[in-house]
């Protein structure tokens, strides 16, 4: 009598799912997608480390290819629930990058004749130029905008949104796997054009300030209409001067109806914005600054995000103005029942200025104090002394983690309450401190490259400051204490 005994399979097959985990950290990158192909069993077990470890996190350019790759991610049932932080990479090309610069780029194949072409060896030029009017129309039709919403609409978890112009790091390094988090598509536009985009260097130009700010509109308007609600924003820009102009943020007043269950949930907002103003006597040649009489829309847009326990600017290019964002948040935090002090801010955009101008009365009206935000970053800015100090006393409710880079404080001939440290050798900072200590609780202070500056000081120079070791706290930072400017030191 002969039993019908099940069919077990290869013995390899039957191993535990945890033997398959520890070879699935040992293969290089090449491995794992012919181990995913070997049968359907394998490719299930491993389904979720794949996920984890490819599908968390991802990063996407501005063009059709990539694009298009990332609404069929969003359409696939087992992946789009995967994806948490989502990167739109401000890879942008340029015409102008196939031009040959120095020497050592020519086609030294060809001869030293006069047909020898103008063109960096290994870049194809027509391919470049298709790309570079591609992107321009995704960005100036809308293209982008319908296809990120699309995306976007399926994409329920996600929790982070981000645009960046240089790649960064891997959290997790395998064999065989690039160092830096890439846009999909990279190898596709390196053998289309020749331009790689691997490195960490940023790329943009200082001309692209504009493209920066209609891809921000659009990922607005993408995440109002696909109504998704992500925790984390970050708008990172590491170029030169570009950063978020005044008019990336001048939304007109019905699309806040749209945009705010997106701004009333975030909980992190980073951004790199550009301050530039133009004086009154001549109109700025930067296409994206605002007149004296104007405030910056990004204070409206603020106004939106009430929740915030992260916010971090980092201001792109001082204005002409010295309290720029510093000057906006002291007036909000303030009490209003107490006299405002003198203020660049406070004299531009006071009531009685511009009585027919809606944005002159936008300021007093804040209904938020930003009462949860337990995160302050800020850099590249100056203010006064007595400015800074009402933000900290404003903010000594919820304010733990606070971080000044490249920071100047602006002192004037009459301070002198604010220099009575050392006379012979001023520390504007060290009014500062004494106020906070009284003031705020923190649980973690970074300063990096901090100044004042005087009357005698040009309008970019300063006085750099210096701190010596202290016996309390838990310090990092050069032995000798001298904290210089643009430099990475910092004192924690």
């Amino acid at each position: 009598m002969e039993l019908d005994l099940p069919k077990r399979g290869p013995p390899f097959l039957q191993l535990p799912v945890e033997l398959f985990l520890q070879i699935w950290e040992y293969l290089r990158m090449k491995d794992i997608i012919a181990f995913r192909l070997v049968c359907r069993h394998i490719e299930t077990v491993l389904f979720d480390p794949f996920c984890k470890e490819f599908f968390i996190e991802r990063r996407f350019s501005i063009t059709f290819h990539s694009l298009k790759a990332l609404v069929d991610i969003s359409s696939s049932p087992r992946l789009k629930n995967r994806l948490k932080r989502l990167t739109i990479g401000l890879d942008r090309f340029h015409i102008s990058d196939a031009l040959a610069r120095f020497a050592d780029h020519w086609d030294t194949t060809l001869p030293p004749t006069q047909d020898t072409p103008l063109v960096k060896t290994g870049i194809d030029p027509y391919k470049l130029e298709a790309l570079t009017l591609e992107q321009d129309f995704l960005v100036n039709s809308g293209k982008f905008q319908l296809m990120l919403s699309e995306a976007l609409s399926n994409l329920s978890y996600l929790e982070e949104f981000n645009l960046r112009d240089r790649n960064t790091p891997r959290k997790t390094r395998r064999a065989g796997l690039s160092v830096v988090l890439v846009s999909y598509g990279w190898s596709h536009l390196f053998r289309e054009t020749g331009i790689d985009f691997t490195d960490t260097e940023s790329h943009l130009s200082n001309y692209d300030e504009r493209f920066v700010d209609i891809v921000f509109s659009g990922t607005l308007l993408a995440l109002a209409q696909s109504q998704i609600r992500v925790n984390a924003l970050t708008v990172a820009i590491s170029q030169g001067n570009v950063g978020l102009s005044s008019s990336a943020f001048s939304l007109p007043r019905f699309f806040y109806q749209d945009i705010h269950p997106t701004l009333f949930n975030l909980r992190s907002l980073d951004l790199s914005v550009s301050f530039t103003q133009s004086m009154l006597s001549s109109y700025s040649s930067r296409s994206n600054s605002f007149m004296k009489w104007q405030t910056h829309q990004l204070f409206a847009f603020l106004q939106q995000t009430p929740n915030l326990v992260t916010l971090r600017v980092q201001s792109k290019e001082q204005g002409f103005f010295a309290d720029g964002i510093v000057g906006w948040l002291a007036s909000l935090l303030s009490d209003p029942n107490e006299p405002e002090e003198h203020s660049e801010i406070n004299e531009t955009y006071s009531r009685g200025d511009f009585p027919g101008d809606p944005q002159a009365m936008m300021l007093p009206h804040f209904e938020h104090r930003f009462q949860a935000l337990a995160e302050l970053h800020l850099g590249n800015m100056k203010a006064p002394a007595r400015t800074v100090c009402k933000i900290l006393r404003g903010l000594s409710r919820s304010l733990r983690l606070l971080t000044f880079y490249r920071m100047a404080l602006c002192v004037k001939s009459d301070d002198g309450d604010e220099l009575d440290n050392d006379p012979q050798k001023p520390n504007a900072w060290s009014a500062v401190f004494l106020d906070m200590h009284s003031s705020v609780q923190l649980e973690r202070l970074t300063l990096s490259s901090l100044e004042h500056h005087t009357p005698s000081c040009s309008f970019h120079n300063g006085h750099p400051v210096a701190f010596f070791p202290s016996n309390f706290g838990v310090q990092s930072g050069p032995s000798n204490g001298l904290l210089a400017p643009f430099q990475d030191n910092h004192l924690v």
